[in-house]
């Protein structure tokens, strides 16, 4: 009897100190568990933020692009809608490389905004000065091009933009998304203002579509403006 509760702590003493190793064992399993678990974690966030750069970097190399391209055909045809096009572009360029920059918010906005503002009054001015003066715009088969392929860029980009914004919890990203699915609309003004020149000979047709350019642009801006300050995602 004396040797049976002798050995019976003794026992429960090394299967206590094994619970306990075991114990140890675990959480120290489950910590590299865990580090492990936030480790592709933390490399996908990465992967969103070089992603959302790389786009950021191509919406404004195509933006600078349809400025170029809009300049070009503007000095050798003096359409207004192709003009009023291009000044829009420009500043969203502008936008792009800020947000790829991650300049601070406050300024970003405001100076994003006073540029959409200038360019709307850009494109009233184009289109309201050829209507005064009966000018007609020279037609341009490589403005239909340039249009239609905006057309078909615009809405893939935004579309991704859009996601990126879900992922990375960007507000401006956001913004910056619903902005680039409303340039759509501008192509889409532009192929018919073009089109009614050329197709239908309205010589009121080019300086008509510069006018419906206006309001969307300058609504842009003053939608910045107005909305400075609000954060309903997280800005990493």
């Amino acid at each position: 009897m004396h040797v049976a509760v002798g050995f019976m702590p003794a026992f429960k003493y090394r299967q206590k100190n094994s619970l306990k190793v075991l114990e140890r064992g675990h959480k120290a399993h489950g910590y590299v568990l865990t580090l492990h678990m936030s480790i592709p974690q933390a490399d996908e966030h990465e992967t969103w933020i070089r992603q959302f750069f790389h786009l950021a970097l191509f919406t404004a190399v195509f933006h600078l692009l349809q400025f170029t391209a809009s300049l070009l055909l503007w000095m050798s045809t003096n359409s207004a809608a192709l003009m009023s096009f291009g000044l829009d572009a420009l500043v969203s360029a502008i936008a792009a490389v800020c947000l790829a920059a991650r300049i601070e918010r406050e300024w970003r906005n405001r100076f994003v905004a006073f540029g959409y503002l200038a360019a709307s009054a850009g494109a009233v001015y184009l289109g309201g000065a050829m209507l005064w003066r009966g000018d007609r715009a020279a037609g341009s088969v490589l403005g239909i091009v340039l249009a239609a392929v905006s057309m078909l860029v615009i809405p893939i980009v935004g579309s991704y933009m859009k996601t990126l914004a879900v992922e990375l919890r960007s507000q401006a990203l956001k913004s910056a998304a619903i902005f680039t699915f409303g340039n759509s609309y501008l192509s889409m003004v532009l192929l018919i203002a073009l089109l009614l020149n050329i197709g239908m000979a309205l010589r009121w047709g080019d300086p008509l579509g510069a006018l419906v350019m206006f309001p969307f642009m300058a609504q842009k801006g003053i939608q910045i403006l107005l909305e400075e300050g609000k954060h309903e995602y997280v800005e990493d």
